[in-house]
């Protein structure tokens, strides 16, 4: 990724990440490539999706309990929840989940939840750095990053659930002087 970064005249100089290792890694491997001392921020609201109860359930598992299409729409939609499942063997504890707004959440966020959590920190600590003179990079998730597409892109619901990240690409995001969305390239990694 980073070699794509710099090929296509990419040069960020401030990072944020969830507060998830693989994350955090992906972020320190990039940022260390420039050579220079920029800075990495971390914070929950970058997470992925919690999933509640689902979170260390393989997916088969969920599958064979509930099928293709329903997994398929938990997996897509806005609003809906993961289900609560009580007699299973594969609970984990995750502390990066473990913070003020868990208690809201501990049975799994939708993806109207994520954007909850997420705008505030996008639009008071991400944006802002764009006042300071900074190329910020946003390395997080999926699902996390299709709830920022919806709100950049003022999705409808419908055509949320439709949306699908680009494979393997890097958002190379244009915004206006009011921050608005512009367009985006789509560069391969």
């Amino acid at each position: 990724m980073s070699n794509s970064l710099i090929k296509n005249n990419l040069y960020p100089n401030i990072f944020f990440t969830s507060v998830l290792d693989g994350s955090i890694e992906t972020g320190n491997i990039i940022k260390n490539t420039y050579n220079k001392d920029y800075s990495l921020h971390t914070s929950w609201r970058l997470n992925e999706k919690h999933y509640g109860t689902l979170e260390g359930v393989p997916r088969e598992y969920i599958r064979d309990l509930y099928g293709d299409k329903f997994t398929k729409m938990m997996r897509s939609n806005f609003n809906m929840k993961p289900p609560i499942i009580k007699d299973h063997n594969f609970i984990n504890e995750y502390s990066s989940y473990k913070n003020c707004y868990f208690e809201s959440i501990k049975n799994g966020e939708s993806k109207e939840n994520v954007l909850t959590r997420l705008i505030p920190y996008y639009e008071n600590d991400i944006l802002y750095t764009l006042t300071q003179n900074k190329y910020p990079l946003i390395i997080s998730h999926k699902h996390t990053i299709r709830v920022l597409m919806k709100y950049l892109l003022n999705l409808t619901e419908e055509e949320f659930e439709n949306y699908e990240l680009p494979y393997k690409k890097i958002l190379n995001i244009y915004l206006d002087e009011r921050f608005k969305f512009v367009k985006l390239d789509e560069i391969p990694y």
